[in-house]
């Protein structure tokens, strides 16, 4: 099974795995991009949307949020949603991003970069349609080595998706065009951030 078929089947009872407490834990997650009204947002490996109402709140009225996903009917279920209406919905990979140049002032890829198969060239492709200042945040409600233990419970499709060794995810962020690299790896969170040169 291909991986973007993995996820299509996962897509109908996908929001099972947030309960309230996962929501939370999201929301206070938001809080630390702490983006900007009237932002340009591209929310990578959307999935069923779990971060849409919350960016949709932070860029409000005068904002726009991009929501891009490699499996159609995660997009679908996403679209379905009741608030959705303002997202701007892609289906497409990130490795080849439909977008200009210079154009997001944040990227937000979520629960997502394991699964990317070139993950340096994600970053590259990523960094591409940030604008010059612009940040972008990887990031996971749980540690590396908690997202590599997950993962192996799920059989092949995903079993080797991890995250790479913090020396080798510095390396390749520097590379795509980021300043001021850091990254969090600790229970229950991890975070890489960057600014665009």
């Amino acid at each position: 099974m291909s991986k973007r078929s993995y996820f299509d089947k996962l897509a109908p009872d996908w929001d099972k795995i947030y309960h309230q407490d996962s929501l939370l834990l999201v929301e206070d997650l938001i809080k630390r991009f702490k983006i900007k009204k009237g932002s340009m947002v591209l929310d990578v490996g959307s999935g069923t949307g779990v971060l849409l109402p919350y960016l949709l709140k932070n860029v409000g009225n005068k904002g726009e949020v991009f929501a891009l996903d490699f499996s159609l009917a995660m997009l679908k279920k996403a679209k379905s949603k009741k608030g959705n209406k303002k997202v701007n919905f892609i289906n497409a990979d990130v490795e080849v991003l439909p977008f200009t140049k210079d154009l997001f002032d944040y990227i937000i890829c979520f629960a997502c970069f394991p699964h990317i198969l070139h993950k340096g060239k994600a970053l590259l492709e990523m960094s591409r349609v940030l604008k010059r200042g612009g940040k972008l945040f990887v990031a996971h409600l749980l540690s590396s080595e908690e997202v590599k233990n997950h993962h192996r419970q799920f059989g092949d499709e995903v079993a080797k998706d991890i995250l790479p060794q913090e020396k080798t995810m510095k390396s390749w962020m520097a590379k795509s065009g980021l300043k001021g690299i850091k990254i969090i790896d600790k229970p229950s969170l991890y975070l890489a951030s960057g600014t665009k040169r």
